[in-house]
């Protein structure tokens, strides 16, 4: 699997004029980081696209079980991951912000560790 590379800012990665690739983990953890940052209408091409923090995770009461399972499931389709082998979700609800933190193995066989928090 190999990706455009995008920087910490989430741009298009540059070296001296060309761009750059990532590929294998580097890849599906990029990919990764892109699934869990879309949020759900926010690609104009296809609506369909992305997580439903607005509609069902940064609302009021929000149903811990069912953000579990649209986590756990955005997580497990992402192209390259094999395996989930431990998922941690901490909601705070005083300020609408969600961590979570997982163990996945990717297809190269390799244990990746990944963090991740929204909103707030």
């Amino acid at each position: 699997m190999s990706d455009l590379k995008l920087g910490v800012d989430g741009d298009l990665e540059i070296k001296n004029g060309d761009l750059q690739l990532t590929t294998s983990d580097d890849a599906v953890r990029q990919h990764l980081q892109q699934r869990l940052r879309t949020f759900l209408g926010e690609w104009f091409l296809d609506l369909d696209v992305g997580v439903p923090y607005f509609q069902d995770i940064l609302v009021k009461n929000p149903n811990i079980n069912q953000i579990d399972g649209i986590l756990k499931s955005k997580i497990l389709t992402t192209p390259g991951v094999v395996e989930l082998l431990s998922f941690t979700m901490n909601f705070d609800q005083t300020v609408r912000s969600l961590s979570v933190e997982f163990e996945y193995t990717s297809y190269s066989g390799e244990i990746n560790f990944f963090t991740e928090t929204f909103g707030g």
